[in-house]
């Protein structure tokens, strides 16, 4: 488990990603950190997604800002554990669902879990280990819920920038 020193260093970095090409889109990128909240965990993720030329998308799909709200010990390994064993957590904003033990390159046996906002608007695949720096989430996978069928369980997916990874670690 990572000592309480290394992740209050750690929750200090903003983690960035880039986003994997899709059929709608060439690429993009996401910021992610952590807002200051004593008894949540509040991450905060800025998206700019780069659209294909020949696709006439609404901005407002290509870039903004959403709020996830887990539980506050998944601000460390404990909570990831926790839902392992219990295999879904649901509060008033989330439900969770642990899927499974996955390798991510060099991290082994890392979580491989599912985050189910109470709005409704998407659903996010996201695999955590706790020696990835800032929130621990190497890879996040959002699929979009929509009522326009072209966006309709669309998916952007997202790797952290590796540069991060190892900048972070050094400090």
């Amino acid at each position: 488990m990572t000592t309480l020193s290394t992740l209050s260093s750690a929750y200090s970095q903003e983690a960035h990603y880039k986003i994997r090409p899709g059929k709608l889109h060439k690429g993009g990128s996401v910021v992610v950190n952590i807002l200051d909240e004593s008894d949540s965990f509040k991450v905060r993720m800025r998206y700019e997604i780069s659209k294909k030329t020949w696709l006439p998308v609404p901005s407002n799909y290509l870039k903004g800002e959403t709020i996830q709200e887990l539980p506050g010990h998944f601000k460390d390994e404990r909570g990831y554990l926790e839902l392992e064993t219990l295999g879904t957590i649901t509060t008033s904003k989330v439900k969770i669902t642990f899927l499974r033990r996955v390798d991510l390159g060099e991290f082994k046996n890392a979580f491989e879990i599912m985050v189910f906002p109470i709005n409704g608007k998407f659903k996010t695949k996201i695999i955590y280990h706790p020696e990835i720096p800032s929130i621990g989430w190497g890879k996040v996978d959002i699929s979009f819920v929509d009522n326009n069928p072209v966006f309709n369980g669309y998916e952007v997916i997202a790797d952290i920038n590796l540069l991060d990874v190892y900048t972070l670690r050094e400090n």
